[in-house]
């Protein structure tokens, strides 16, 4: 998944998805976007943050140099992360398998 622009018009500011892979004392192992593993300070995370849960990360850049980073849980990333593939696909208990009739 790339970043994601800010919707406002703006341009101040991208968002991230970061998958949480490994918390330690101090850092914090996140998958970005899909992409990459970073190690970042583990305060950059949310306290009550686990492994396997994803964040939203949002970079807002302000006219003064001045930059906010918000990182929060996303839940509903989270849980769908967390189901099953199975479970989620829309022909799950309806498919048989096996070959296909016409």
């Amino acid at each position: 998944m790339a970043k994601q622009r800010d919707q406002t018009g703006t341009g101040s500011g991208e968002t991230h998805r970061w998958a949480i892979d490994q918390l330690e004392e101090g850092t914090a192992a996140v998958e970005e976007d899909g992409d990459h593993v970073y190690e970042i300070p583990r305060w950059l995370v949310p306290a009550s943050a686990r492994e396997g849960d994803v964040l939203s990360a949002a970079l807002t850049s302000g006219s003064d140099g001045e930059v906010t980073i918000t990182v929060r849980i996303d839940r509903p990333a989270t849980d769908a992360a967390k189901t099953p593939k199975r479970a989620r696909s829309p022909r799950s208990g309806k498919d048989p398998g096996g070959d296909i009739a016409l």
